[in-house]
């Protein structure tokens, strides 16, 4: 069985419609991701990956889900390995719901984390609503500064994988 928990995500056995039964490649996309993460048998499997079906960023697991692999954000793809950054899960922690530090007084924008959380795992909730990163928040290592400072009595909390 797959751990897709260890990469954010869950596995699910059984139909999700809508689905094309047909579809045997690995994909997390509006257009084609019709039957979510996906694992593929062998390394050499991921060359096979059309360029239609490729995204940026998307994870594949590999031999049932032994290792992981992700796909980089090129512009022209080899079709190789080095298309992939193999995940090492043993050393992602996850946090959540971490209060970041700094006043919530209406002035100060810019709340510190423990942690650098690895770019683009973080989830940070204002008032329990998701923000949206550059809309609401910019962060850099482990700083966040909000576009509005929150007002008094507001509650952050932010979720995050860090390594």
């Amino acid at each position: 069985m797959s751990r897709f928990d260890l990469v954010g995500g869950i596995g699910v056995m059984g139909f999700i419609s809508p689905m094309d039964t047909n579809d045997t490649y690995a994909v997390i996309d509006p257009i084609y991701g019709v039957d979510g993460l996906r694992n593929v048998p062998s390394i050499d499997d991921l060359h096979y990956i059309s360029f239609e079906r490729r995204r940026p960023g998307m994870i594949v697991g590999v031999g049932g889900g032994e290792t992981y692999y992700k796909l980089k954000n090129l512009v022209d793809w080899s079709f190789d390995i080095t298309d992939w950054d193999e995940l090492d899960l043993s050393k992602v922690t996850y946090i959540d719901k971490e209060k970041p530090e700094g006043s919530i007084d209406g002035v100060n924008a810019t709340f510190l984390l423990n942690n650098n959380p690895i770019p683009g795992s973080e989830h940070i909730y204002l008032n329990g609503l998701l923000q949206d990163e550059i809309d609401d928040y910019t962060i850099e290592y482990n700083t966040i500064t909000f576009i509005e400072a929150p007002l008094i009595g507001m509650k952050i909390k932010c979720s995050y994988r860090t390594q």
